[in-house]
């Protein structure tokens, strides 16, 4: 499963066809994309380390869980950015790092051409990253992650649409369970772009 059972499958979907259609404006686009955005970081971040805590409420004890915030954000520039808000507004003092990965679209290779990470880092990492196409530059990231001391099992994807293609490579080098999307298109174009996919997310997200 690309999402676990917790998503509300109905605002899942609507949200979902709102981005998919081609006539959908800029402004619905991003209503839809941060709605949609929030459900789906829920997820994610539910699938963090937690502990389960009691709480002292007005008449007796409850149960909970603690929110997790030992995590960092690394949305991966441009379209990366479109999910940075919902993250935050699910975990308010998560960290925030940088990469700016950009595919060149005669090789579809992904290129690194910036990074910036806080310090010091904590011990989960989720990777933002709307569309998972060929996966090399969620790959990449993964990569550069581990360079930087992270284990598989402490790094995350959370994107929007993937390629079973993307989906497949990814977990290959992170755990499958760590992959959250909103839907598994069947496949890539001749150029690599996800198939019936939604476009360009961050030229749809930002209007250019």
């Amino acid at each position: 499963m690309s999402q676990p059972h917790s998503i509300d499958q109905y605002e899942l979907d609507r949200y979902l066809c709102i981005l998919r259609d081609i006539d959908t404006n800029t402004v619905q686009f991003r209503w839809a994309s941060d709605n949609l955005a929030r459900l789906l970081c829920s997820a994610a971040v539910a699938k963090l380390p937690h502990r389960k805590i009691t709480v002292k409420t007005p008449v007796g004890i409850g149960e909970g869980v603690e929110l997790a915030t030992n995590v960092m954000g690394v949305p991966i520039y441009r379209a990366g950015q479109a999910l940075v808000q919902a993250f935050l507004g699910v975990v308010p003092q998560a960290a925030v790092g940088s990469l700016l990965i950009q595919r060149n679209e005669e090789t579809a290779q992904p290129k690194l051409f910036y990074k910036k990470f806080p310090h010091p880092l904590p011990p989960n990492a989720i990777i933002l990253d709307p569309m998972l196409a060929t996966a090399g530059s969620a790959i990449m990231a993964v990569n550069i992650l581990k360079e930087h001391g992270y284990a598989s099992d402490s790094i995350y994807f959370l994107g929007v649409v993937a390629s079973q293609e993307g989906f497949d490579r990814l977990s290959q080098h992170i755990p499958t369970a760590h992959i959250t999307v909103a839907a598994v298109d069947p496949r890539l174009t001749a150029m690599k772009y996800i198939d019936p996919g939604l476009g360009d997310y961050g030229d749809r997200y930002f209007g250019t």
